[in-house]
Order: structure tokens, then C-alpha cells, then sequence
């Protein structure tokens, strides 16, 4: 069972090619040992990393065979394979030929895919389903994986529960490749993200009637859905569609590749995601985080499922300003804005949802942040072999201490950093808010303090005279996602 995982998983990668070039990207250093202790420093990709899959568009037909003398129809079936999982509205058909081609069909769409070249897929399929146990699903499960098969040659088939993870996950993972993302009927925001090093392939389905459906792709059987959170759906009716790109990604090690798919009335659109924490823009920001939510909660618990190492930069945070005095500002969609010492020390507090937004577009507005997260510095050491064959070592030099700053916006995350931040305009807001945080940190603890913003603060410390310290540990307080 197994060799047909490795193979359909091999065969989907084929296809996993693009032309044209991505957006800057990100990655990370190498994943240490153990895996849960992923770092949060990344460096930039080779610019010929490609993020996303490219899904198919068009019937893929093959040239008619020479004639032959022999009396074997090579476009006779040798094997088809039909899965369905009711309560999903899911019904897809593989059926593949005597000649290796394989056509997939989406039933409930008529979309349908052919692709050539698939003997090994098709070698390895029939030798699975000779094995199969497939027991009677139980009366009304409307959430049962049902697979039925047929064998022609070997005058063969059968239909039952679909309980094999292994199976699930590889046909599951075979038609999405080829036909996209499934999400039920009536979905307006769906969210399919393929299988990772800490996760199988797992999505979640808003439907316009408030429900909430969430599924992993090993699972036999999915369960049923739950209310959702209101403000999901005004968030989507809060969109512009034609303001989105049709890819947001960062190359973040051992982050999946994700499919968004949104649907306001009549118009819809599918966008690729890699890494969210360092891509997604502040519009997709609520919906994202409210699947992402459900999906948190599917996904605790079990056991082949291993926790992602949290980023330096939250998924639900808008603005992260780190000092060169290693101060650090971190605020949030929901208003939580959270202050950091230079020891790592940590203090929350709340400032209103109006001053974070106007805190971002200010910045924005003003250029002196820009896309490209430009500020990530590269390797430390490189190796160059030149013409003649010798090869060298080059080691980059250090940058000195600076202050950097992340901002999520509309074109989704921005960047910028300075050596030396006194004189710097765009930021006397910002350092003016870290002052007063932390110096109501810094009160003896029952000090009746105001809220943040309320009063008048220090004036903007003179950051570039200041001792330097390594840089602020990660957030200790992170709120809840919206």
C-alpha cells in the first residue's frame, strides 16, 4: 500500500511545474533535530524555486496509436476507481486505459483531466485493490468514504468503507492534483492545504448558510459541521476580489502548499498560498484566520498530526517593529499590541483597532516600507566555483545592529530597516507607543495606569546610541485568533 502512495505522490509532482517567475520569496535555515524546534531566521530562495503547482486547465489527449496487427484494444479499461464522500457533495471517478492513460472526472462538475504516461500509477492501483478490504459502510453515514473498483481483466470489483489511511491520502491527493480542491456545495470560502511534514493534506469549507466543514484526507469518515463565527461572513462580503493576487507565498520550510478559494456572488477566485504568516495580506487576513482556527481544532490532538513550531511573525499580527535597542512592538488585528524589553521581557496590552490601522496605512503611505521582505538577509557563507573549476568560499559581512519593521498591508507584507532610527519620521509614532508600554510595564505593580495612547509619552528614544543586545526572543503572549 504504501508503494502507491510514493508513486501517485511522485506522479503529482510531475505536473508541479510553472512558467514565469513568483513573487519574492523567503526561506528558512536547514530544520534541525529534533523537528519541533524549527528557527524562525530565513534567507532568501534561489530564484528559480517555484511555490505553486499549476492545476491542469485544458484536456490532455494523446496522438491515435499506429495499427497494429495485434487484437488487443489499447484503449480498452484496465482499471477504474470511484470515490465519493456524500456529505461533501465529493464524487470523482478514475478510470485508466490498457494504454496508460488515465482520465479523471469530477461527476458532480463534469470537469474531467486526461493524463498520459501513468502505467506505473495504474501497475501499482490494480495491484492494491486485489487486496482491499472494503467492509459494508454503516446505514446513513452521509460522512463514510465510499469506494467502489472494477477489474475487467482480472474480472474483479468491489465497493465498501474506505478505511486504509494510506489510500485515502494518496487518492485523495491523485484528484486533487489533477482537478483542484473539492469543497462542498454552496462553499464561499474554502481552504485546502496539501500534506506536510506535520500534517496530512487537511481542508475547511465556509458555506453560505454559516456552516463550517472541516476534513483531513486520511480521514474515513468526515465529520458534520459546525455553526460559524458571523463575522466570517461579513468579512467576505467586506472584499474586493479583483484587488487579490492570484498567489501569496514565502518559501518557509516544511509550510504546504494551500488553496483559497473565495466566492462572492457570481464571480470567484482560487488563490495560492505558501507560508501565510509572511504572505497573506491584511483583506484575507480575518477569513484565513477563522479556517485556520477550525482547522487548529480538528487538527490537536491527534497523533499523525506533530505541532508546527510557531514563526517569529503570528499569523493574526499586522505590524512587527523591532528596535535596534532590542525593544520590540508587535500588534495585532484585534487591537492586543504586545511590548518587549531588552531583556525579553514581555507586557500586553490592548490600543484600539482604529490606531493599529492607521499605524499601517501611515506606514505605508508613507514609502518607507516596500514589499519583497528585502530586509532578510542572506547566507552568511557562500561557495562559487568559477570558470576554471576552482572554488571559493565567500563569507558576507555582518550586517551592523538596525532596526526592522514588518507591516501586513493590502499587497500583503511589507519591509524595511534602519541603522539609524533618530532622525527617521515614519517611525516617531511607533517608537512613541513602545516608550509608553513599556514604561507602564515598568510601574510597581496596583499603579492605576491609562490605557495605551491615552496620555502623552517620552519623547522617542535615541535608539541608534544605545547598547545593542541579541536579537528579542519570540512573542510570549500571542490573542486569540479573530
Amino acid at each position: 500500500m504504501n508503494c502507491m502512495l510514493l508513486v501517485l505522490m511522485a506522479l503529482a509532482a510531475v505536473g508541479c511545474t510553472r512558467e514565469g517567475e513568483v513573487a519574492p520569496t523567503l526561506a528558512v535555515t536547514p530544520l534541525p533535530t529534533p523537528i519541533g524546534h524549527l528557527p524562525p531566521t530565513f534567507t532568501p530562495p534561489n530564484p528559480s524555486d517555484r511555490l505553486f503547482p499549476t492545476f491542469p486547465a485544458v484536456t490532455v489527449t494523446q496522438r491515435p496509436l499506429d495499427a497494429t496487427s495485434t487484437p488487443i484494444d489499447f484503449g480498452e479499461t484496465a482499471v477504474e476507481v470511484r470515490y465519493t464522500i456524500p456529505a461533501l457533495g465529493l464524487d470523482r471517478r478514475l478510470q485508466g486505459s490498457i494504454s496508460s492513460q488515465v482520465v479523471v472526472v469530477d461527476e458532480s462538475t463534469g470537469q474531467a483531466i486526461q493524463r498520459n504516461n501513468q502505467g506505473g500509477a495504474l501497475l501499482q492501483l490494480q495491484q492494491v485493490l486485489r487486496e482491499l478490504l472494503l467492509p459494508v459502510i454503516p446505514e446513513g453515514c452521509e460522512g463514510c468514504v465510499f469506494v467502489s473498483y472494477n477489474l475487467p481483466y482480472a474480472e474483479l470489483q468491489g465497493e465498501g468503507w474506505l478505511r486504509d489511511p494510506v489510500i485515502l491520502a494518496s487518492l485523495e491527493n491523485y484528484m486533487t492534483v489533477s482537478l483542484g480542491a473539492h469543497f462542498p456545495p454552496g462553499t464561499v470560502v474554502g481552504l485546502r492545504r496539501s500534506a506536510s511534514p506535520f500534517a496530512p493534506a487537511h481542508s475547511a469549507a465556509l458555506t453560505a448558510d454559516g456552516l463550517v466543514y472541516t476534513w483531513l484526507a486520511t480521514e474515513s469518515e468526515v465529520g458534520p459541521p459546525v455553526a460559524a463565527d458571523p463575522g466570517l461572513l461579513a468579512a467576505l462580503n467586506g472584499l474586493t476580489l479583483t484587488a487579490l493576487s492570484n498567489e501569496y507565498g514565502a518559501a518557509c520550510l516544511g509550510s504546504p502548499l494551500e488553496s483559497l478559494f473565495v466566492q462572492q456572488g457570481e464571480q470567484s477566485r482560487t488563490i495560492g498560498v505558501v507560508c501565510p504568516e509572511y504572505a497573506l495580506p491584511a483583506p484575507l487576513l480575518l477569513l484565513y484566520a477563522g479556517l485556520d482556527a477550525a482547522l487548529a481544532e480538528k487538527l490537536a490532538g491527534r497523533e499523525e498530526v506533530l505541532p508546527r513550531p510557531p514563526t517569529d511573525f503570528p499569523l493574526t499580527a499586522v505590524l512587527d517593529y523591532k528596535r535596534v535597542d532590542g525593544a520590540r512592538l508587535t500588534l495585532f488585528a484585534d487591537g492586543t499590541a504586545v511590548a518587549q524589553n531588552s531583556t525579553g521581557q514581555t507586557f500586553t496590552s490592548t490600543i484600539t483597532t482604529t490606531q493599529t490601522i492607521s499605524l499601517t496605512n501611515d506606514l505605508i503611505a508613507s514609502g518607507a516600507v516596500r514589499t519583497g521582505l528585502n530586509t532578510f538577509p542572506g547566507n552568511a557563507t557562500s561557495v562559487i566555483t568559477n570558470t576554471e573549476g576552482i572554488t571559493l568560499t565567500v563569507t558576507a559581512t555582518p550586517k551592523p545592529p538596525r532596526s526592522q519593521l514588518l507591516v501586513r498591508g493590502p499587497g500583503g507584507m511589507y519591509d524595511a530597516e534602519w541603522f539609524n532610527t533618530a532622525d527617521v519620521l515614519a517611525l516617531a509614532a511607533l517608537n512613541e507607543l513602545l516608550d509608553q508600554l513599556l514604561n507602564l510595564a515598568a510601574l510597581p505593580e496596583g499603579t492605576e495606569t491609562p490605557a495605551a495612547g491615552e496620555t502623552g509619552t517620552p519623547a522617542p528614544t535615541d535608539a541608534a546610541n544605545q547598547t545593542t543586545t541579541p536579537e528579542a526572543t519570540a512573542v510570549t503572549a500571542t490573542p486569540p485568533s479573530p
